[in-house]
């Protein structure tokens, strides 16, 4: 790669990993003097509120500095984060930006387009805490002492108890098994009509199952 290209930028030949696991990052400084755990909050800040020249400054500090990894470590913290289930494309967008920069990246020399594509596609993206904010009630209701059963449902052929729970159903064990698992087993969340599901209407008919106790049990309305 020529160095004359504008989008190529030398960096430092400092071992990136080695300089952040000595100091975590709480006294490193970018090449213009910036504390560079204020750099990475700034970057998340900026993305957060569409700020799109600030994050560009901020991830350009960052690659500047010589942080390529730090920045696609935090970018792809930021994607989950920040965004959640709002974009659930940003997260694959972004891996393969990170793979394909670091396929291009080489002789001391990184390529900025992509990360200037992920920070631009990531402030202009919906945004959503939901993640975040699923994980900290589910710490919080585990620190509590939360605690979930096994219920009836999740007992089927494919578990122990399960298959001595249906040894003791009355009549034929194949047919029980069958019962257990498409009454109770398979049950869909916001699934697919089966006027819409030709196979399972299919498999149903050749099992000869109970669809009148299906429709009027375990189907969802």
């Amino acid at each position: 790669m020529k160095s004359t290209q504008p989008q190529l930028l030398k960096v430092s030949k400092d071992n990136e990993d080695e300089k952040l696991q000595k100091s975590r990052g709480f006294e490193l400084k970018t090449k213009n003097n910036y504390r560079l755990d204020e750099v990475v909050s700034a970057l998340q800040k900026s993305i957060r509120r569409g700020q799109e020249e600030r994050a560009l400054y901020w991830a350009y500090e960052m690659i500047h500095g010589g942080y390529i990894g730090y920045f696609w470590r935090r970018i792809s913290v930021i994607v989950v984060e920040d965004f959640g289930l709002a974009d659930s494309f940003a997260p694959v967008l972004i891996n393969s930006l990170a793979q394909l920069n670091e396929r291009v990246n080489r002789n001391g020399y990184v390529e900025t387009f992509h990360p200037t594509m992920a920070v631009l596609y990531l402030c202009r993206s919906p945004k959503s805490r939901e993640i975040d904010h699923a994980n900290d009630w589910l710490d919080r209701k585990r620190e509590m002492g939360w605690r979930e059963e096994i219920e009836t449902q999740d007992l089927d052929e494919h578990n122990l108890r399960g298959r001595e729970r249906i040894k003791q159903m009355e009549g034929n064990y194949q047919r029980n098994k069958d019962e257990v698992f498409y009454y109770e087993s398979i049950l869909l969340n916001n699934h697919v009509s089966i006027a819409d599901d030709k196979y399972k209407k299919l498999v149903w008919e050749l099992r000869k199952l109970d669809k009148k106790k299906m429709h009027n049990k375990y189907e969802p309305k």
